[in-house]
């Protein structure tokens, strides 16, 4: 990775110009969004603000020392915490939000979770690192790997549920006498992953079965969120995105979003507020301490991210703060179809009039706001990476990598559609993009953004049809699928030389849960590994939207196919 070209700042700096009248100096340097600008304006303030902010030009000390010194202070905030209402209406919201929580892991007065075996039943492992895990699919980590568990209460409700699944139970009698029995690991081990410029990204990995058990817990809090309060994982963020839409257009709606939420989330306000029937399931899967660089540290926050039922449990908890909040209030908190909160995660959007209680809460519970991505006046509203100024989406153009074709094209078409959606076209700077690809991959405009450039029907300089169907022919490029193969008594290995055992019950389980293929084991690639080769595609249709052109994406085909015109051919 290099250093961002000079010469990129140059184009984006005088596209903003000749749409503004000023340099990309002026709105780099404005402290905040004005109320005052223009939509072209506020769009231009936006890329000012972001185009270089995800661009990781290498992965440095200095950054993961920044992520380091961040996430210690959050669990030394968490150590910290305690149960300090001030006045009576702090005890009168506290107490209402202890219920909320209650009655959403009791329904209908029984525990949602209290014991391992439901989590057990819906435990599956997610496709990252575990802790003596030579892998990242499921078949590896569970068939033909070192089992690692934080606890052996874990192993013990493991191995007695597996005995009533027969293909299951002799899996692991073949895991076992190739491998030994599960480890006992005291600690979740921290990591870093690039984030942008400034700071890395925390991740803490965990013990295998740890991690299996979480996402189980993780499942039915997922499913619960669904049947009580109306909030899908799958399409939360749409909703938020609608009323953060809203708000900005001077709709009663305010958007909140937390700092560092999920490092934030304390195992003793967790203790003090969620059935003890819960707790003891979450402790016993949680991991107490985590390894950092080779020393030992308690962990004060009930997860972090890596865990896997850190996010539907923020997710619980701040609705029902808000569920709190709104029936003190005396706020509809459901009202048939129409919806009156949205939250995903710690981004939250609510009623105006709730923002100072919802405010409160969360200071007392021990999470802080992020000022900065909150916004409770003006015509400016973000949540779930939108950013909407009187009703546009003016999200910026972040570049993550140049370094390779890929990542010319996915920027080459990320700027036509925020030129679709916000009106600030950038000619000079796709000029500048295009002239180091292969200009005649020309793709339909639904197509992978890495494949090519996405260019309307009218603009493609050279057609091919097929006579039998008449769809179009076109070239693209694909990633190049890896996958670890299975042979006949024998599993080959995988790009960095690791073998796997020869398990034929593990790979009957792994097939019947759909995690293992005819084609072989899923095979986890980071993006600098990826190889890329051209192929031919036909379609019978090419003029339809990219898939996030959504109407919270905020532009139609026709302000598409203009900025695809202005921003290619001008």
């Amino acid at each position: 990775m290099g250093s961002f070209p000079v010469a990129l700042i140059s184009a984006i700096s005088d596209d903003i110009h000749r749409a503004t009248g000023k340099g990309l100096s002026y709105f780099e340097s404005c402290p905040n969004l004005c109320p005052d600008f223009s939509h072209l304006e506020a769009a231009a303030y936006s890329l000012a603000q972001s185009y270089k902010k995800k661009f990781v030009s290498s992965v440095t000390a200095e950054q993961d020392k920044t992520a380091l010194d961040k996430f210690l202070a959050c669990n030394s905030l968490c150590e910290t915490w305690e149960f300090l209402p001030v006045t009576s209406g702090d005890e009168e919201l506290l107490g209402t939000i202890k219920m909320e929580l209650w009655k959403f892991f009791n329904p209908k007065g029984r525990p949602l979770i209290d014991d391992l075996n439901r989590p057990f039943s819906e435990g599956r492992n997610g496709p990252g690192a575990a802790i003596g895990a030579d892998g990242g699919d499921f078949y590896t980590k569970l068939f033909s790997s070192k089992l690692t568990s934080g606890s052996q209460t874990l192993i013990g409700n493991y191995e007695a549920n597996i005995k009533s699944l027969p293909s299951w139970y002799d899996a692991e009698l073949i895991r076992k006498e190739q491998l030994g029995g599960p480890d006992i690991v005291d600690s979740s081990r921290l990591s870093f992953v690039p984030k942008n410029d400034k700071t890395s990204r925390v991740i803490c990995i965990e013990p295998v079965l740890n991690m299996f058990y979480q996402l189980g817990i993780g499942q039915i809090m997922t499913r619960h969120l669904r049947s009580r309060f109306g909030i899908d994982l799958e399409t939360q963020a749409d909703v938020n995105r609608v009323l953060a839409r809203a708000g900005s257009e001077l709709a009663p709606w305010v958007t909140i979003d937390l700092e560092s939420a999920s490092d934030t989330i304390s195992l003793k306000m967790c203790r003090e507020f969620l059935p003890k029937e819960l707790m003891l399931v979450l402790e016993l899967c949680r991991s107490k301490t985590c390894n950092i660089k080779g020393s030992t540290t308690t962990m004060h926050m009930i997860s972090s991210m890596g865990n896997g039922f850190t996010f539907p449990l923020q997710t619980i908890i701040f609705a029902c703060v808000v569920k709190a909040v709104y029936s003190t209030l005396g706020l509809p908190f459901l009202t048939g179809s129409k919806v009156t909160f949205g939250v995903f995660g710690d981004d939250i959007v609510i009623y105006r009039a709730a923002w100072h209680r919802v405010i409160r809460c969360l200071a007392l519970l021990g999470f802080k706001v992020n000022t900065t991505k909150s916004f409770s006046e003006g015509p400016f509203r973000e949540s779930c990476g939108r950013d909407y100024f009187k009703g546009r989406n003016i999200r910026g153009l972040y570049i993550r990598r140049l370094d390779n074709l890929q990542d010319f094209y996915a920027v080459i078409n990320a700027c036509v559609e925020f030129s679709a959606r916000s009106g600030l076209y950038l000619p000079k700077t796709c000029a500048w993009l295009r002239a180091r690809v292969d200009q005649s991959i020309e793709i339909p405009c639904w197509e992978d953004p890495s494949s090519g450039i996405r260019t309307p029907l009218c603009m493609v300089k050279t057609r091919r049809f097929d006579r039998s169907t008449f769809g179009m022919y076109y070239t693209k490029y694909v990633p190049k699928k890896r996958s670890i193969t299975i042979g006949d008594g024998y599993i080959y290995a995988d790009r960095k030389g690791r073998r796997r055992i020869y398990n034929p019950s593990g790979l009957l389980v792994a097939l019947l849960s759909g995690q293992a293929l005819s084609s072989g084991l899923p095979l986890r690639l980071a993006t600098s590994e990826i190889k890329w080769k051209k192929k031919r595609g036909s379609c019978s249709y090419w003029d339809s939207l990219p898939p996030d052109s959504t109407i919270t994406g905020g532009f139609d085909w026709q302000q598409y196919r203009t900025a695809a015109y202005i921003n290619l051919l001008m």
